[in-house]
C-alpha cells in the first residue's frame, strides 16, 4: 500500500509504502520512508503503536496512523 502524509515538522508531503510484517506473532505493517528507513507498527485496541523504534516524533506517528486502514489478518 502506498499513501502520502503531511510531515508535521515542515508541512511537506511524504510518500510512504507499507509491507505486511510479522512482529512476534502479531500482524504488523512495516512503514517504509522515501529514503528506505523504516519502522514497524502494530494495531492494538484500534490504536497503531510503533514497535521497534523509540525516538520518533509522536506527531509523525499520529499522521501515519490516521492514514492506515484495517487490513485483513494473515498468517
Amino acid at each position: 500500500m502506498k499513501f502520502t502524509i503531511v510531515n508535521p515538522t515542515d508541512h511537506t508531503p511524504v510518500k510512504l509504502r507499507t509491507a505486511p510484517e510479522d512482529y512476534n506473532g502479531e500482524q504488523g505493517l512495516r512503514i517504509i520512508f522515501p529514503e528506505n528507513d523504516s519502522l514497524v507498527m502494530v494495531e492494538k485496541n484500534r490504536q497503531w503503536n510503533v514497535m521497534d523504534e523509540t525516538d520518533i516524533n509522536p506527531k509523525l506517528i499520529e499522521a501515519i496512523a490516521k492514514e492506515l486502514k484495517p487490513i485483513a489478518r494473515y498468517t
